[in-house]
C-alpha cells in the first residue's frame, strides 16, 4: 500500500512596507519567512500623500522587477503606517510626522496603483509582529513589543494574533501613565510612559540636571551644546563614572521597569521585546531592568516572561507588515 503524502503549500511572494516620516523600508519575502531582498528610500513626506503613495508604488515595482518578478507574482502587500488609523479599511486618520495625511485611503490607493491586495496596520504593531514572526520572540504566542525612540511605540500579540482593540488603536503603550502629575506629553496628557522612558526622555532628563547646575562630563562630551546630548552620550558617561549620568540612567530604568511590569502583570506574556538604539547598551540596560521588573511583578508571571533585545533592527516593521497579511489576511478582507 502506498503511503499517503501531504502536499506542501508552495511559497508565495509578499511585499512588506514600513512607512516612516523620513524613510520607507520595503522587503520582498516569501510566505515561509524567507527574506529575498529589501529596498530603503526617502519618504519625502512634505510633498504630500499622493506623491508618497506614487513613490511607494514605483519603488515596490522596482524591488519586484530587480528580483526577476512581476507584480502578478506578488500575492499580498502589507504596510505599517503611523497612526491613528482604521486598519480594517486601511485609512490613515491622521499622522503627526506625515503632513497632510488626514483620512488618506492608503489601502485603496495602493491597490489601484499595484493591482494587488493590500493590508494596512499600525507601524508599531507591525514591528512587534515582525519580532514575533521572525525575530527575538519567534514562535511565541504572547508577545509585547516596546520600541524606545523619540517616543515609545508598542505592539501586543496574544495567542499569535495582533491585539487591535475596538477601533484598532490598542497597544498605545507609550501613552500609558507612569505619573499622572508628571510631564506634559505631546498627546496632551500628563506623565506618559514616553515622557520618562524613551530615548529622547533619557537625554531630556540629563539636560534638566545640567541646566539646574549639576556638573557632568556630558557637558564636555557635547562641547557645551546640550542639543547634541543623546541617550548614547548618557550611557557612555555613566560607564566612565559620571554621577549625573548614573542618576539619569537609574531614573530611566525605574520608569521603564514600571512600564514593562505593568504589561507583564496585565498580559502575562511569554516575551517582552525591547527595541530601539538604547538596546545597544546591553547589560547596562537589561541587567538592572530585569531586576527592577522582578520586584514589581508576581513571581509566576515574571518567570514566564523573558525580557529580550529586538533582533530585526530596521527590517522589523516591514517584515511584520508582510507577516501579518500572510497570517491574518482575513482581517483585511483578503
Amino acid at each position: 500500500m502506498k503511503r499517503k503524502t501531504t502536499k506542501k503549500t508552495p511559497d508565495r511572494y509578499v511585499i512588506g512596507l514600513d512607512l516612516g516620516g523620513t524613510n520607507v523600508m520595503a522587503v520582498l519575502v516569501t510566505t515561509s519567512g524567507k527574506v529575498i531582498d529589501n529596498l530603503h528610500f526617502p519618504t519625502e513626506a512634505p510633498k504630500g500623500p499622493d506623491y508618497v503613495i506614487e513613490n511607494m508604488a514605483q519603488n515596490t515595482i522596482k524591488l519586484v522587477e530587480k528580483n526577476g518578478l512581476k507584480m502578478k507574482n506578488i500575492w499580498r502587500i502589507g504596510i505599517g503606517s503611523p497612526g491613528p488609523l482604521d486598519s480594517k479599511k486601511g485609512i490613515i486618520m491622521g499622522a503627526v510626522n506625515l503632513p497632510g495625511w488626514k483620512f488618506v485611503r492608503l489601502k485603496e490607493m495602493m491597490e489601484k496603483q499595484l493591482g494587488t491586495a493590500v493590508g494596512v496596520d499600525n507601524d508599531a504593531n507591525c514591528a512587534a509582529y515582525g519580532e514575533a514572526w521572525l525575530g527575538a520572540a519567534r514562535g511565541k504566542a504572547n508577545v509585547v513589543g516596546i520600541t524606545l525612540g523619540t517616543g515609545v511605540g508598542g505592539g501586543i500579540i496574544i495567542d499569535h494574533k495582533l491585539v487591535r482593540g475596538a477601533n484598532y488603536n490598542a497597544a498605545e503603550i507609550g501613552h500609558t501613565s507612569l505619573n499622572p502629575d508628571g510631564r506634559v506629553c505631546k498627546c496632551g496628557a500628563k506623565g506618559c510612559f514616553e515622557q520618562y522612558a524613551s530615548a529622547s526622555a533619557i537625554a531630556e532628563s540629563a539636560r534638566e540636571r545640567i541646566r539646574k547646575g549639576t556638573r557632568s562630563m556630558m557637558t564636555e562630551m557635547v562641547k557645551g551644546d546640550l542639543g547634541k546630548l543623546t541617550s548614547k552620550v548618557v550611557a557612555e558617561a555613566m560607564e566612565q563614572g559620571d554621577k549625573a549620568a548614573k542618576e539619569t540612567w537609574d531614573e530611566f530604568i525605574k520608569y521603564l521597569a514600571a512600564g514593562v511590569a505593568n504589561q507583564i502583570n496585565g498580559l502575562n506574556p511569554d516575551v517582552v521585546v525591547i527595541a530601539g538604539g538604547v538596546i545597544n547598551a546591553g547589560d547596562l540596560l537589561f541587567v538592572p531592568l530585569k531586576e527592577a521588573v522582578r520586584k514589581q511583578t508576581f513571581a509566576l508571571t515574571f518567570a514566564a516572561a523573558k525580557i529580550v533585545p529586538a533582533k530585526l533592527g530596521e527590517l522589523a516593521g516591514a517584515l511584520g507588515a508582510a507577516g501579518v497579511v500572510i497570517n491574518e489576511g482575513d482581517f483585511y478582507g483578503m
